[in-house]
């Protein structure tokens, strides 16, 4: 009888909830039309082809709305790192019916970056582990990581989604929850729920901190790319074109001879290619090459008048019982360089039977200098893949603290935790920073100011140029931190004193702090993000410290 009463709960919370949420979209047609047609922008469809539910009533979604839209910068530079990829993924899950809200998933996951690896080695812009990759067919060898190609993953995550949705009875909440803590542990948590008689959706089940805030962020982004002018945040102009084209390719070639014939900078190349590990890419493995759409013809013309060597390297498959030493004297090599090369011990002397190696073509070929100028001391050993199934150990964002009434602070998590530290894979040419986030246990330390603005790859713009990720989130955190002291000592009055609450006849004027925002100003006013930059014609740019606006109303909220 229990086992009855179980598994009714569990049907009709799946009529409950999911029926709002089926993998078989509920747009209408009308809808679905105005996604065939180009949009003004890429940020415009993926507005257009939301369709997930919202979880209403949930005052974590407000806390990590307000979180976000405190840090505008930071949420504008991973909106950039999105450029490359994000149309792509919209129009993939167009394809598959699915709602375009999990195109804003790598925010939460990866903060987009295509290098992202956690502790826990998950990597790439959906933080496979490299066990779940491996069910996911995503190949993770010594020439490639799969993980991190942006196509190949995609196609990964959203098999996986799909699969966690139709798991998940039809409820997209609970399968995020699953990509985050995994199907077999919500499962677990549902069935509990039910043989006591409790709801099984996924504001009611008992779960980790990190996955209870898993979904609440998605719903907070998604809050943000659908009104950011509400929040006072200016989204970059993504077109709503395709970012990049697959090239041809039936011989080995050399990454920097690729980069030269399409007149590219490595950068360039790694942020579409980051899943290549090796300085050369052989026919036989038939790699996929990626390059953006505007110097893809430039490439095929410059290839096809291309005379000579398209790579110094070549593949070679020893045979069995071949040595290392053999190897070297042929290819004119010396023993250390070709281990090195290869990832080979100190200690070994035999070859691995019929695993490709690299080695110089020809003959008296160097090594550290090669015509095409790669060099061998910059590649490095593979990593051994471990870990349990599971799309990520979620390495972004601090978790958020138990919420307190009249609170109006935005008070950040603790990021002691080690599923909170993200570091960037080392790829063999391109030197990038730790994305590491601060162990430091300070309220007033930005987080998402570590994880983002202390970035690693220079985004291309709309117009083709790179945009360099700087310090300016974790330098406002600062004088943000100085502030509260000075605050704190008496040395600024607080907004809630009757110098500022008593409204005058003409509007007030408000001399802009460090680390404030129009969205923070606005809910301070009783006003709106719009009508201050209407009263003060600011257009779309961004405020700045020390500059002097007019607050329409002036009705303070202390």
């Amino acid at each position: 009888m229990m086992k009855i009463l179980r598994y009714a709960v569990i049907v009709a919370t799946v009529v409950m909830t999911g029926c709002a949420s089926t993998h078989k979209s509920h747009r209408s047609a009308h809808a679905n039309a105005e996604l065939n047609r180009q949009q003004a922008n890429v940020w415009e469809r993926i507005r257009k082809g939301f369709d997930m539910p919202e979880l209403k009533k949930d005052p974590k979604v407000d806390y990590w709305v307000n979180y976000y839209a405190a840090r505008p910068q930071s949420v504008q530079l991973m909106a950039q790192r999105s450029r490359p990829y994000i149309y792509y993924i919209a129009k993939e899950l167009e394809k598959r019916g699915m709602p375009s809200e999990l195109a804003l998933l790598p925010f939460v996951e990866s903060a987009y970056n295509i290098t992202a690896l956690s502790r826990s080695k998950a990597a790439g812009l959906w933080q496979f582990i490299p066990s779940t990759g491996t069910h996911y067919k995503l190949a993770q060898n010594w020439w490639k990581d799969e993980r991190r190609d942006p196509v190949h993953s995609t196609r990964a995550a959203l098999d996986y989604l799909s699969y966690l949705y139709e798991f998940q009875g039809g409820d997209w909440h609970l399968a995020l929850a699953s990509y985050n803590w995994g199907e077999g542990a919500v499962r677990r948590a549902r069935d509990r729920n039910a043989s006591q008689g409790l709801q099984t959706d996924y504001l009611s089940l008992r779960m980790p901190d990190e996955t209870r805030n898993y979904v609440p962020k998605l719903m907070a982004i998604k809050r943000i790319i659908a009104n950011p002018a509400k929040y006072g945040i200016s989204l970059p102009n993504i077109p709503d074109t395709p970012y990049f084209v697959e090239v041809p390719k039936s011989k080995d070639i050399d990454v920097s001879m690729i980069v030269r014939l399409a007149g590219i900078s490595e950068e360039e190349f790694r942020l579409l290619n980051s899943s290549n590990k090796r300085p050369v890419m052989l026919a036989q493995h038939q790699p996929r090459i990626l390059l953006p759409k505007k110097n893809a013809e430039q490439y095929k013309k410059n290839l096809s008048k291309h005379k000579g060597e398209l790579s110094s390297w070549q593949g070679y498959t020893p045979s069995s019982n071949e040595s290392l030493a053999s190897i070297a004297q042929r290819h004119g090599i010396s023993v250390d360089k070709l281990k090195s090369l290869n990832g080979y011990g100190r200690k070994q002397q035999n070859a691995v039977a019929y695993q490709t190696m690299i080695v110089p073509k020809g003959t008296g070929v160097s090594p550290t200098a090669s015509p095409s100028g790669i060099d061998t001391r910059d590649i490095q050993n593979p990593i051994a893949a471990s870990g349990t199934m599971l799309a990520s150990n979620q390495v972004n964002m601090p978790e958020a603290p138990a919420l307190r009434q009249n609170n109006t602070a935005i008070r950040l998590g603790n990021p002691s935790t080690s599923a909170n530290r993200m570091i960037v894979a080392n790829t063999p040419s391109v030197p990038t920073p730790s994305l590491r986030a601060s162990t430091a246990s300070s309220d007033q330390e930005d987080l998402i100011g570590s994880l983002v603005a202390r970035s690693s790859v220079n985004m291309p713009n709309a117009a083709g140029a790179r945009t360099v990720a700087t310090n300016a989130v974790d330098r406002a955190t600062a004088i943000t931190a100085d502030y509260s002291t000075r605050q704190s000592a008496g040395m600024v009055r607080p907004a809630s004193t009757a110098m500022y609450a008593q409204r005058s006849p003409s509007p007030m004027v408000h001399t802009v702090l460090a680390g404030e925002t129009l969205y923070s100003l606005a809910k301070r006013y009783g006003t709106t993000v719009d009508d201050i930059r209407a009263l003060n014609n600011l257009g779309e740019r961004s405020i700045r410290t020390g500059e002097r606006l007019r607050m329409p109303g002036s009705g303070v909220n202390s």
